[in-house]
């Protein structure tokens, strides 16, 4: 039974393409005028004040029909479809819901050819199975619910965006079918279960237009009603949301797929999501772990990796806590990783679980990350010499920096490329700032500041990121400064010091790090206050 209906009549006032450069040198986008249906062309010069980005040409007047587009214009790639009229529908089943969308299509086939085509999808929600599926013009079922399988991202529905008019003239109508769908499906699943479940609301956000993260929520709650609703992290872009999973350690496609998909097999029958986590990660059924499930069931791995390195209970929470805290630290640099719990299971036998949560807990007095990056590099003689003496906890990072630099060296010759030595290399009248050209150099480096920069020799080769070094007026080393991505990272002097601790110094480096138009992202350097900066013109920005 057909228990809600929209029509949307138009979906943008004009469809374009990026042509990049054509032959005559300047960079073209082609369009489709909706309201002329004509297709044409049109160049664009340069933003200005930037270096390379060229206006997409959002406001434009049509040539043919005199119409003048206004934000609702929408980019597309060759032969991408792009709806530009559509037909929402909500039908009412014994035990089945659907939400069906019927379009018309538009794509561009080459220059100046524009194509119309139909393209149907059907979201299918099954109450009695507790199972949700996609089915898109007539092809094989997908199916939805699984919070790490993005393929609900490809549908049609992506763009429902705020640029499209039927969000700028019918938003309502849109909220309201959504709705109904919603709480369709969630009244029908409470008479199933027997019980009342939690909103299934959540907001859609602006990236992946109305419904779909609605849509994968609603799916994703079927298979799951006691579990809470995605976080808010899946408004976000597709790529943040998998810089959320590997803040959870949720790294591998195949592992969180089958991981969650033998969850999802668990809660359809009718085992409560916490009890269904713990079963398919094998981690002990204790009140604590059910408290830390129950708060977040997205730190699943970080949880069962802790069980796994750890055999004693107070530790493994512990070394759980650690870790979600470095997680979710914005200052730390570095990802958790399997680079990271490999190194802690090396350890283990060495300095016994107390010493490895230890490391974990004082990360950034440890240098832990640095630490993994030596020990990663050490040979089986050194590897072999740390497990025979008793290197105290607090020298660990020292004594693997000593013994990294007395292996034998393979000098690698560096060829960064010459703008980035023109931009960073400069002579101040105190300071000298200089690339190695050798990862001879930064041996030497290391050793006269007590550091591990050496041990970037092959990132520096690969020019992934860039070693500075810095000179004072008598050519004493006085810090060495990392560059990642147009990004000031890690600024140390002595011992691996903060530049901050001296003030002359940090100002110095403040300066040549706006000159050479790096964003400063470490706490290595103090910036002034934004006040300050601005009457004194110390405010760093990207180039």
């Amino acid at each position: 039974m057909l228990i809600a209906e929209l029509v949307i009549p138009q979906m943008f006032s004009s469809y374009a393409e990026d042509l990049d450069y054509l032959k005559n040198g300047l960079h073209h986008f082609q369009y489709f005028c909706e309201e002329c249906d004509q297709v044409f062309s049109s160049a664009w010069g340069k933003i200005p004040g930037s270096m390379s980005w060229y206006e997409r040409g959002n406001y434009f007047t049509c040539p043919s029909c005199g119409h003048h587009h206004q934000k609702n214009v929408v980019y597309l790639k060759r032969s991408e479809r792009a709806p530009n009229k559509i037909r929402l529908s909500v039908k009412e089943f014994k035990k089945i819901v659907t939400f069906e969308v019927s379009s018309k299509t538009v794509y561009f086939s080459d220059y100046l050819h524009l194509h119309e085509g139909d393209h149907k999808e059907v979201f299918r929600f099954d109450i009695a199975k507790q199972r949700a599926t996609l089915v898109i013009n007539k092809d094989d079922p997908i199916e939805l619910g699984n919070p790490f399988k993005s393929e609900i991202f490809d549908s049609i529905l992506k763009f429902f965006l705020p640029c499209s008019l039927a969000n700028t003239n019918q938003k309502k109508e849109l909220n309201n079918i959504l709705k109904v769908l919603r709480t369709t499906i969630q009244n029908k699943l409470e008479k199933h279960l027997g019980y009342k479940i939690p909103s299934m609301y959540v907001s859609p956000g602006q990236f992946h237009g109305t419904f779909l993260l609605p849509l994968l929520n609603i799916a994703y709650r079927s298979a799951c009603p006691d579990a809470p609703n995605l976080p808010v992290e899946y408004r976000e872009p597709t790529q943040n949301i998998e810089g959320f999973w590997k803040k959870k350690m949720l790294t591998g496609d195949t592992f969180n797929t089958y991981f969650m998909d033998n969850v999802l097999s668990l809660t359809r029958q009718k085992k409560n999501m916490v009890t269904a986590l713990i079963i398919a990660s094998g981690l002990p059924n204790l009140p604590s772990v059910r408290r830390s499930l129950n708060e977040d069931p997205f730190n699943i791995n970080i949880l069962a990796k802790s069980f796994e390195i750890c055999e004693n209970h107070d530790y493994a929470m512990r070394l759980f806590e650690s870790l979600r805290n470095i997680g979710n630290d914005t200052r730390v640099r570095f990802v958790l990783s399997s680079d990271l719990t490999n190194f802690l299971k090396e350890m283990k036998p060495i300095y016994q679980e107390t010493g490895i949560v230890r490391m974990v807990e004082n990360c950034v007095e440890m240098e832990l990350w640095d630490c993994i990056n030596l020990y990663q590099q050490l040979n089986k003689e050194n590897r072999e010499a740390l497990m025979a003496e008793s290197v105290r906890l607090r020298e660990l990072h020292n004594w693997m920096s000593l013994r990294h630099k007395k292996q034998t060296h393979k000098n690698l010759t560096f060829n960064v490329p010459d703008h980035i030595i023109k931009r960073l290399s400069m002579q101040k009248e105190r300071l000298k700032f200089f690339m190695p050209k050798e990862s001879m150099e930064l041996l030497e480096a290391g050793h006269k500041l007590h550091n591990c920069v050496a041990s970037y020799g092959q990132a520096m080769k690969d020019n992934s990121k860039w070693i500075v070094l810095v000179a004072d007026d008598k050519g004493k080393l006085a810090a060495c400064l990392e560059i990642k991505d147009n990004q000031l990272v890690q600024a140390k002097i002595d011992r691996n010091a903060s530049v901050r601790t001296d003030s002359k110094l940090n100002s110095e480096i403040l300066a040549w790090a706006k000159e050479s138009g790096l964003k400063i992202e470490t706490q290595d350097v103090k910036v002034p206050d934004k006040k300050k900066s601005e009457k004194t013109g110390l405010v760093t920005i990207p180039a």
